[in-house]
């Protein structure tokens, strides 16, 4: 099982992965979302009715035509990971937030839960990291954030962020149920994600917060 300190491979998990070269051909293309395979949608992929489906909602939470910033999402995704206990997930986005420009330090503050540094983090990503935490801990966004949420993201940016959180939230929940384990390394890893998100990397490139 995926663990926060040993990335060995125990073959405990307790759900089969699924094999995209054996794979009804809906279930298949679905795999191959992305350049590379990951165990967690290996796992989903058991659920043959939802899989399809379920891979192109996800795949909105990467797309360059998303109201919120991909720092905002990979921020709700490993405070996401970091809250519910899904070293998993952390593993498989600390690189995506690599070429977003998270650095060691950003990621350590975020996996402890201190966002209060304003040399590190911004208003905008404090309050973010408050809505995760209220979503997570209290399983709703309190009134008082909602409305200040509202005024910096948007109702179209709010109600992407409350859907990336459950979705990621979601996912967490079902690699630690299955008890997943950590994928085998992939060469070129970062050269592969960059050049998947280009077009939302120089899309963002000049944004300031």
């Amino acid at each position: 099982m995926a663990s926060w300190n040993d990335k060995s491979v125990t073959n405990d998990h307790l759900l089969p992965y699924v094999d995209s070269a054996c794979a009804a051909p809906d279930v298949k293309a679905a795999l191959q979302t992305l350049p590379f395979e990951r165990n967690i949608f290996k796992l989903v992929a058991n659920a043959k009715c939802f899989f399809p489906a379920f891979m192109k909602l996800l795949s909105c939470a990467w797309s360059d035509k998303r109201t919120i910033r991909s720092t905002d999402w990979q921020l709700i995704v490993l405070r996401t990971a970091a809250l519910l206990d899904a070293p998993y997930e952390w593993a498989v986005n600390e690189p995506v937030a690599g070429i977003f420009g998270f650095d060691h330090e950003k990621l350590l503050c975020i996996r402890e839960g201190d966002l209060s540094s304003p040399n590190v983090f911004t208003d905008r990503q404090r309050l973010l990291g408050n809505m995760v935490e209220q979503l997570v801990l209290q399983n709703k966004v309190s009134q008082d954030t909602m409305l200040r949420a509202k005024e910096v993201f948007g109702d179209e940016g709010v109600m992407e962020i409350l859907l990336t959180q459950g979705i990621y939230a979601l996912l967490a929940k079902i690699m630690q149920s299955a008890q997943i384990d950590h994928d085998p390394e992939i060469p070129g890893l970062e050269d592969q994600l960059r050049k998947y998100n280009a077009a939302t990397i120089e899309k963002e490139k000049f944004l300031e917060d």
